[in-house]
Formats: C-alpha cells, structure tokens, sequence
C-alpha cells in the first residue's frame, strides 16, 4: 500500500464511519478498484478503525465526563436520569456485541460481493431519506426505544450500512428529537467502536501492512472523524439529514451499474 493510497483511505475512513454513508462500504469500493487483497483490507480497516474511535472519545469527552460526574452526583434526579442513560447504553449495546463475537466471520463474506454492496446502499439510503417525514415526539429515551436502536445498530456489520445512519435515523422515525437522537447514538458509538477497534487490534497482521502508510491513515482517520463529529451534528438538526439518503442511493447504483 503506497503513502497516497494510506492518505487517501485515512480520509475515506474519517470521513464516511462518521457521517452515515457507511465506512465500511467505501473501503469495499476502494479495495474492489484498488485490488486490495482480502486479508490485506480486513487488517488495514481494523488499524483504520482506530482511528475513529479516538476521534469519537475525544469529540464527546466532555459528555461522557457529565455522565460519569452525574452518575456520582448528590442530586437525585440528576444521578437516576445519568444512570437510565448508562443502563440504556449498556443493554443497547449488547446486540453489536454478540453479533461481532459470534456471526462477523459470516458477514465478512458479503464484503467481496459488489452487488450486496449495492444493495446495502439502496437500503441504507431509504432508511435517511425516510427522516425527511418524522415527526418529533418526545425528548427522551425509553427502554423499547433504547433496545430497538441497539438492535438496528448490528446492521452496521454489513457493508454499505451506516452505524450512525441508522441508530440516527431509526431514532428519528421513532419521534425521539434529532438533538436527543444524535447525542444517543455517539454515545453507544462509543464502547462499541472502541472495544470492537481494540480487539481488532489484538488480531491484526502488521506484516500485511506498509507501518509509514497505516499511521498516516490513522491519524488522518481521527483528524477528518472529529470535524465530521461537529459537522454531522449541525446537519442532523438542520433538517437536511434526509440528503444523505440521496448520496447512498447514487453510490448504490454507481456500484452496481458501473462498477466492473
């Protein structure tokens, strides 16, 4: 792999894991055009996951440190409210958990598969187009709520399918307000990117890689993933969410249509 190459997936990575146009997805289509071999791209989206983690942590550091303070606080209904939302993330997560250990090795194979990408697309762009008619109900979170976006938060296995997109836009649909619904999902971003980039981590071949390449794309991977943070968050409450849905269906179609 070239430090162009490196550059450019870092960026990709950053960028798309982020916003809800699928990272996974894009990194198909570059290992398709580019020829990556197989194990090669399984290494090399493991390292560049770490990136966006880090990216994640540190966008909600600030966050995460008024859960944490709320949980221990004196207030009553400061620490029950700080303590629902980490039970809620705790059970939401479980889902993605026991998908990972127990069925990743299935979806691998859908990877090397351009029309599934395709079709991953399709759906994943339907799913953020739908937002473009939900209504805000409520602003909190309730159990079935919770377990629900847990649940379409395992999809994101699949190429072409958005983590964020989905937890979002599912959230969403289901009249959570857009504020409350992008606060969740990063949230339950977190010890799911994390803890799946760190037992990616453990089973990486690093002599698949090109090292110069691979922390240049991590790092760049965490740099574009926090301004994206920032950025996906104006978006996603200026009611133009929706578009993103547009973007998946024209990557859908370029890979199925164009794509040899």
């Amino acid at each position: 792999m070239s430090l162009l190459q490196g550059i450019l997936l870092g960026l990709v990575q950053g960028i798309t894991e982020i916003l809800p146009i699928s990272s996974d997805g894009h990194l198909a289509i570059l290992q398709y055009i580019w020829n990556i071999p197989e194990a090669v791209r399984v290494n090399l989206t493991a390292a560049l996951h770490l990136g966006t983690a880090l990216a994640i942590l540190f966008a909600f550091w600030h966050r995460l440190k008024e859960i944490i303070t709320g949980v221990f606080t004196a207030e009553p209904v400061k620490r029950r409210e700080n303590i629902k939302l980490v039970i809620f993330i705790f059970f939401a997560s479980l889902p993605t958990v026991f998908a990972g250990i127990f069925i990743k090795d299935l979806i691998e194979k859908f990877f090397t598969q351009k029309s599934f990408i395709a079709i991953f697309f399709l759906l994943n762009g339907t799913l953020l187009y739908l937002t473009r008619y939900a209504k805000e109900k409520r602003d909190s979170l309730n159990w079935v709520t919770a377990i629900l976006i847990g649940l379409i938060q395992t999809t994101a296995l699949l190429p072409a399918i958005s983590r964020s997109g989905t937890t979002i836009s599912l959230a969403v649909l289901l009249g959570v307000s857009r504020k409350k619904a992008f606060d969740f999902s990063f949230l339950l971003a977190v010890p799911v990117t994390i803890g799946a980039a760190l037992f990616e981590l453990l089973q990486i071949d690093f002599s698949l890689l090109a090292p110069g390449a691979v922390f240049l794309g991590i790092f760049l991977a965490g740099a574009s993933g926090v301004l994206m943070v920032f950025l996906l968050r104006r978006w996603v409450t200026s009611q133009r969410f929706f578009l993103f849905g547009v973007y998946c269906w024209l990557m859908g179609l370029l890979v199925l249509f164009l794509l040899r």
